[in-house]
């Protein structure tokens, strides 16, 4: 996975989480490599994936009341993303389906064993020290 690719997802993260800033989320995905340059230029287009990315966190995200990290269902969100794919020309690379396709298969399995496993709560100390590291 580009290393690019790889800052965007640690950001995109941290947006959601810390000012649930979907714009900036949407604008990520040109650093992600998912979205064509048409799509990123036309502002249209953009506050319509914007809209569609709020709406997507809100279906999928659980954020709890006294602030802190939201619960997600990986597949649920993921599902939620994928049908964005066709109406924003998304462009979705090998790596990125299959790296999704193994964390939905992965939170699966940790629900299983427990119910109370939450994939962000393990992926967002990451994300935070790789921010810190990079900050650009």
């Amino acid at each position: 996975v580009p290393q690019q690719v790889r800052d965007g997802l640690v950001a995109a993260i941290a947006l959601l989480i810390f000012s649930r800033n979907y714009a900036a989320v949407g604008r990520l995905f040109g650093e992600l490599m998912l979205i064509p340059p048409e799509v990123l230029q036309d502002e249209v287009e953009m506050r319509e994936l914007e809209l569609a990315l709020e709406s997507a966190a809100e279906a999928t995200l659980k954020f709890p009341k006294d602030g802190g990290v939201p619960d997600v269902r990986f597949d649920q969100l993921l599902g939620a993303l994928l049908a964005l794919v066709p109406r924003f020309k998304f462009v979705l690379p090998p790596y990125f389906l299959n790296n999704a396709r193994a964390l939905g298969t992965l939170e699966g399995m940790a629900k299983s064993a427990d119910p109370n496993f939450n994939i962000l709560a393990v992926v967002y100390p990451y994300s935070m020290s790789r921010m810190l590291a990079n900050p650009n």
